[in-house]
């Protein structure tokens, strides 16, 4: 009965229908533009919207990571593994030389990345098994461990992995409109998943462990059990992030495992809002939208053109950059805007509000 109010009140909340009117813009925007690069920057805004909503879950349960990518790429690496097996029987069940791309595709796609995500919950059930109990900064510094330990076994097992060279998925669903459609599908139900939680009991207690572990102790609540619970469901989306990621690329190798990927879900977390349904999507469209055009050949030419002199041991200038902005805008946030740009939106949306009713 109680779920059932929860699932009442959470349908006729402001922060779902926020989700639902944004990924229904999100999806139909790549058709008034019509171009590849923008199509292709909105897939990746998507796919890691998920991936830093699931690091800001974990993160709204009193806990850290920075070795979020151990799980990116198990995710990755498992669905890419599974969908190409799965692939190979049916085509050989079918006896044609290719899998057909279609509805079936589409099922063995879902699968292989909902399986992916399973897999990546139980290395996460593990590895909270094993440090769950720590204070949230220790147990950070062991997740960052194991993503340097993840990239060297993949590497041992390269003949399963093929992490060295790259691992090519298998295409089930056509690159472009009907693959960003999925992930926006993808997106749209990870993070209204994540939000319906947070607004349950299960909810509740993780933001109490949030507020004051020791008291939350005090109160009754199981902070072990609880803990564990956010891991396991933040490393399953994180997961399934990693399965959209190495489809929409077609190739995954070791370089998920790397640090800069463990610290992405925290820079966008932090830059569009931590503890917030729209920070992590903020976030994601502020930094992959300064990535990817500072790899456009044409702001690349400019850049070197202008800017190559004062960095005269690289090739492309655009790479530095982008770290270099990154790194001012975090610390201007961090120092100025504590609570992310998030912040600023809502006090541009009050102070209109305040105009309006001034104005009647």
């Amino acid at each position: 009965m109680q779920l059932k109010q929860s699932l009442s009140a959470f349908l006729h909340s402001k922060g779902f229908l926020f989700i639902i009117a944004f990924f229904v813009i999100l999806a139909f925007v790549p058709l008034l533009f019509r171009d590849n690069f923008f199509l292709t920057v909105m897939t990746l805004i998507t796919i890691f919207a998920i991936y830093a909503a699931s690091w800001n879950f974990l993160a709204n349960s009193g806990q850290g990571s920075l070795g979020h990518a151990v799980f990116l790429g198990i995710g990755g690496f498992a669905s890419a593994i599974i969908g190409s097996s799965i692939s190979k029987a049916t085509v050989g069940f079918l006896g044609t030389t290719q899998m057909p791309v279609g509805g079936l595709s589409v099922a063995i796609l879902v699968l292989a990345l909902l399986l992916g995500g399973l897999l990546s919950a139980g290395v996460g059930l593990l590895i909270g098994l094993a440090c769950v109990r720590l204070k949230a900064w220790y147990l950070a510094m062991v997740t960052f461990g194991f993503s340097v330990i993840a990239a060297t076994l993949s590497s041992q097992f390269d003949s399963i992995t093929q992490g060295i060279n790259g691992y090519a998925t298998t295409t089930l669903v056509p690159k472009g409109y009907p693959f960003y459609l999925l992930v926006v599908l993808f997106a749209l139900t990870s993070i209204s998943v994540m939000y319906f939680i947070m607004n349950t009991r299960m909810g509740l207690a993780f933001k109490a462990i949030h507020g004051n572990e020791a008291e939350a102790k005090m109160i009754g609540i199981n902070t072990t059990k609880y803990k564990l619970l956010a891991f396991v469901i933040s490393t399953f989306f994180a997961g399934i992030s990693g399965g959209l990621y190495a489809y929409f690329i077609r190739l995954i190798d070791n370089s998920i495992f790397s640090p800069a990927n463990s610290f992405l879900p925290l820079i966008m977390s932090v830059i569009g809002g931590l503890g917030t349904v729209a920070g992590p999507i903020i976030g994601s469209i502020f930094l992959v939208s300064i990535q990817q055009t500072l790899t456009l050949p044409s702001v690349v030419d400019s850049l070197n053109g202008t800017l190559g002199s004062y960095f005269p041991s690289v090739s492309n200038v655009g790479a530095p950059l982008s770290l270099l902005f990154i790194g001012v805008v975090l610390i201007v946030i961090v120092i100025f805007v504590p609570k992310g740009l998030i912040s600023l939106f809502r006090k541009f949306y009050n102070y209109l509000v305040s105009e309006e009713k001034s104005k009647r």
